[in-house]
């Protein structure tokens, strides 16, 4: 017997029935998110959770560690420079990096269009910050106007085990890894 039917065979034998879940355009979350769009992809209850991001052109993630989760990511499309620990890449679609927990991690979007990335976890950490700091988009043309309020993003950030811990990349630091990646 192989483990998947040993696995469904105990649920069923536990009283509970496992089945497919989905989610359909239009039936997902979505919030506005450090200036860019994050959309649950994942259905309530599903593992792992997978939350499709849309990162404009120029955006940039502070310094930061997940403390409880690694931090999948898939890149649908852009390029992304990232600096997880003692390394530096260049990300681009079709690109996959896995950030254990406890690393910090910075990333910035290159180019003049916004990447699109999977984040793939296996729990709901960073999608409780998204949810208590971000803001449901409602109307996806844009996100809110206004100045970010960093500081309670960042009390939010560490409350939900995303402490940051620095600020993001600079100009420079980005143009080395880009530079380094080119040859």
């Amino acid at each position: 017997m192989s483990e998947a039917t040993a696995t469904m065979r105990e649920g069923a034998a536990r009283g509970t029935p496992r089945h497919a879940t989905r989610t359909a355009v239009g039936e997902v979350e979505a919030y506005w998110f450090f200036g860019g769009l994050a959309v649950v992809r994942s259905p309530e209850g599903a593992r792992p959770i997978v939350i499709q991001t849309t990162l404009p052109p120029g955006g940039v993630a502070p310094l930061h560690v997940h403390t409880e989760l690694d931090d999948n990511i898939y890149v649908l499309s852009g390029r992304l420079a990232v600096r997880s620990g003692d390394r530096a890449f260049v990300l681009r679609a079709g690109d996959y990096v896995s950030e254990p927990a406890g690393v910090p991690q910075t990333l910035a979007v290159l180019d003049d269009a916004p990447a699109v990335i999977l984040q793939i976890h296996a729990s709901e950490d960073f999608l409780n910050f998204i949810r208590e700091a971000g803001t449901p988009a409602t109307d996806r043309t844009g996100p809110p106007e206004g100045q970010l309020d960093y500081e309670a993003l960042y009390r939010s950030a560490a409350a939900t085990g995303q402490p940051v811990i620095g600020p993001p990349m600079g100009t420079d630091e980005v143009a080395a890894i880009v530079a380094a990646a080119e040859h």
